[in-house]
């Protein structure tokens, strides 16, 4: 999706956000959220462990279907958020993690 396609955002304080983000990244392996980033056109990047999903053997990424679920648990906590298309790996090494990678995902909160 091209910058000049995407909806306007609405401004949402980061402390609310963090709070989302956070009760959406609990799992059996603890908190996942390594940093919440915000941007000038309002739309917030999470950026979290890849602990939070259960890889199978030999997979170093989630599947299509573990995304799309997640995406589907964001869009039920709070149906005003839309969700990029676009996700993938990034290195944790600038978040203080050393070397480890991390997965992002970044969303907005749609005017309603």
């Amino acid at each position: 999706m091209y910058n000049d396609e995407l909806p306007e955002f609405r401004k949402v304080k980061k402390t609310h956000v963090i709070k989302l983000v956070n009760s959406l990244l609990i799992g059996a392996s603890g908190a996942s959220l390594v940093s919440l980033e915000d941007f000038e056109d309002n739309h917030f990047r999470m950026i979290f462990k890849l602990s939070y999903f259960q890889l199978a053997d030999g997979n170093d990424m989630p599947s299509k279907s573990q995304w799309n679920t997640f995406k589907k648990k964001i869009k039920r906590r709070d149906h005003s958020i839309f969700v990029f298309r676009e996700y993938g790996k990034i290195d944790c090494g600038s978040k203080g993690l050393e070397s480890e990678m991390c997965l992002y995902l970044d969303f907005g909160f749609l005017y309603t």
